[in-house]
């Protein structure tokens, strides 16, 4: 059995609504292991990154075991909170991408 996983990254453009298509390799893994659900954020404004939500759960779970005011912690959880946003992919493997991130 072959393991499938997210890993790599892919081009791709964001339509005239502001939704970015996920390339079918990311979606059939996000959809067929976690579902729908999404988080969309960026380390730097330059380039979106989207987790699957209960992926993005347990990274959060992972932060919070850090001491609160550890500076890592701190620059990651600006950052992606202040590009962050909730999604979902739609029938078509869809997912808005926010205004300050298009």
């Amino acid at each position: 059995m072959e393991l499938k996983g997210l890993r790599g990254s892919s081009s791709t453009r964001i339509d005239e609504k502001g939704r970015l298509k996920v390339p079918t390799t990311f979606r059939g893994v996000i959809t067929d292991q976690h579902g729908p659900d999404v988080f969309v954020t960026s380390l730097t404004g330059e380039c979106v990154r989207i987790y699957p939500m209960p992926v993005w759960l347990e990274l959060e779970r992972k932060l919070l075991q850090m001491p609160a005011s550890h500076p890592s912690r701190l620059k990651f959880l600006d950052r992606v909170n202040y590009y962050g946003l909730t999604g979902e992919l739609d029938g078509q493997g869809r997912v808005v991408i926010p205004p300050h991130l298009r």
